[in-house]
């Protein structure tokens, strides 16, 4: 299997502790230590994540859109300027890095998690209301053996269906469907083809008005593996909810703040003092999935000193709510 980056390497060197060594200050929140490693750590990355079903092929799209999508997104983030306060220069730069915000909150396992949480949320939801009883399961014994296996765990599953009867196969969809014990949720592919999605997120935020926070000399941002969220003052919260605010430390001395509701293709830059890069970098770790990054291990030493590591989330949970006829899932 190869290695595929969740977050990409050139972006995390930027926090590396010194220029010389190619090392990172990483907080293993699991673990609730700190270690060095380089920016290829395994902990970025994931066997079987947007991987080739068929190994032969030499090429596969989502992999080569996000290729893109990194190469230009760091270099147009590397030429923002904080001390000379410049617009990016030409559309290409804003493009580039509208595209590389969508990306990095889309490709992360955290997101995953949670398409997978409301996925199954919404299956399970709807299958038990149309499902009350066993009696209402309407998939035939035939039609189910019509399925041509795939791998060997089908072949057994079709060579235990055929030896049951209609009743007791009804009775276990209907028991699979109201209990937890069978998980729901979107293949590799179905995930991958999400990366293909990133265009129209991208135009959204190319539209908006940008925000760089500047931290002061002495501090600066920390990132982690999930390093684009979002923080909403509503249940409605994602990448474009009107009521969320997007955060993402493009640099140690920079993170990106953007309102939706705020558009005017702008760019403005403001210089925070080090209590409001504290709360920023609050923040970033308990968006953070597993690890949180930083330049400086004294900080990372500080912030994550009183964290409470053994409650944090690895990603929020879908809530339902229903009014009328209308049924409401939300990550929240």
């Amino acid at each position: 299997m190869a290695k595929h980056h969740i977050v990409q390497g050139k972006y995390l060197a930027q926090w590396r502790k010194s220029g010389t060594e190619n090392q990172l200050n990483i907080y293993v929140i699991e673990e609730n230590q700190i270690i060095e490693r380089g920016p290829g750590w395994k902990g970025f990355w994931r066997e079987d994540y947007n991987v080739l079903e068929d190994e032969g092929e030499k090429s596969y799209l989502p992999e080569d859109v996000t290729a893109i999508i990194d190469s230009k997104g760091i270099e147009a983030i590397r030429k923002i300027h904080t001390v000379r306060e410049e617009f990016l220069s030409g559309i290409d730069a804003r493009s580039c890095i509208a595209f590389y915000v969508a990306l990095q909150y889309t490709r992360t396992p955290r997101h995953r998690e949670e398409m997978n949480k409301l996925i199954e949320a919404t299956t399970r939801y709807f299958m038990r209301k149309d499902l009350p009883t066993p009696e209402k399961v309407s998939m035939s014994k035939e039609k189910i053996l019509e399925h041509k296996p795939k791998n060997k765990m089908e072949e057994e599953t079709l060579d235990k269906v055929s030896q049951m009867t209609q009743e007791e196969i009804n009775s276990q969809i209907f028991e699979a469907i109201h209990s937890d014990t069978v998980r729901i949720g979107l293949t590799k592919t179905g995930h991958s083809k999400g990366l293909l999605k990133v265009d129209r997120h991208a135009k959204k935020i190319f539209e908006m008005q940008w925000l760089f926070l500047v931290a002061p000399n002495g501090t600066s941002f920390i990132t982690s593996d999930s390093p684009c969220f979002t923080i909403s003052t509503s249940k409605l919260n994602g990448l474009l909810s009107p009521h969320a605010t997007i955060f993402f430390p493009l640099r140690p001395d920079i993170c990106l703040y953007i309102k939706p509701n705020m558009q005017s293709k702008t760019e403005h830059y403001m210089k925070l003092d080090k209590k409001q890069v504290r709360d920023i970098n609050g923040l970033i770790l308990s968006n953070s999935h597993q690890c949180a990054v930083a330049k400086d291990k004294m900080h990372l030493e500080k912030l994550t000193k009183n964290f409470d590591y053994k409650n944090h989330r690895k990603s929020r949970d879908i809530s339902i709510s229903e009014s009328g006829s209308y049924t409401m899932f939300t990550a929240e």
